[in-house]
């Protein structure tokens, strides 16, 4: 059994803390010391240590932040990216069926989203880890039990509905089947 898997979350969240604050200040002495075992024999392994480490530190900054988001109830939305050529993020609620914010991904890392879900949303669409609701592939949004909102109006409805002009955002918006218009 290896030492990390020993470790507990909390313990492991703590090291990542602790690791990731010492390592910012020795990088530059890492580089170099980088360049000068690739010069000796036999010292490519300590560099791979170094290296290995370095990224297993990243990724436990990551899983951290991740934890975090979770207990901060400005954070526990939906991010959903407006277009993949776009840099513009949705912060989405399941639950209230409705935008929460707009950002660019400078901005969403300024709030506090972890850098993991940025990159998800980037890749897939939006943040989800389970049911897929956001991606890509993704058709669209029950807009507050009010209409349908397709996916490639969601960054305009945000942007409308978060600046208060709430009856243009219902515009954007479908009537359920087997309805004749948008609840308003």
């Amino acid at each position: 059994m290896s030492a990390r898997e020993e470790l507990t979350p909390k313990q492991r969240a703590m090291l990542a803390q602790q690791l990731g604050s010492a390592l910012p200040a020795h990088n530059s002495l890492l580089l170099s010391l980088g360049e000068s075992i690739r010069e000796r024999r036999g010292m490519a392994p300590v560099l791979r240590r170094l290296l290995d480490a370095e990224t297993e530190v990243d990724r436990l900054r990551d899983e951290l932040a991740e934890v975090e988001a979770g207990r901060n109830p400005l954070l526990r939305c939906l991010i959903v990216k407006a277009a993949r050529d776009r840099d513009l993020f949705v912060g989405w609620s399941n639950i209230a069926e409705g935008p929460t914010g707009l950002w660019t991904r400078a901005e969403a890392l300024a709030y506090g989203f972890p850098r993991s879900r940025l990159d998800r949303a980037d890749a897939n669409g939006s943040s989800d880890l389970s049911c897929g609701d956001g991606h890509w592939d993704d058709t669209g949004f029950i807009a507050e039990q009010r209409g349908w909102l397709r996916r490639d109006r969601l960054a305009d409805y945000a942007q409308l509905h978060l600046s208060g002009n709430k009856s243009a955002a219902f515009d954007l918006l479908e009537p359920f089947e087997g309805e004749t218009e948008v609840r308003r």
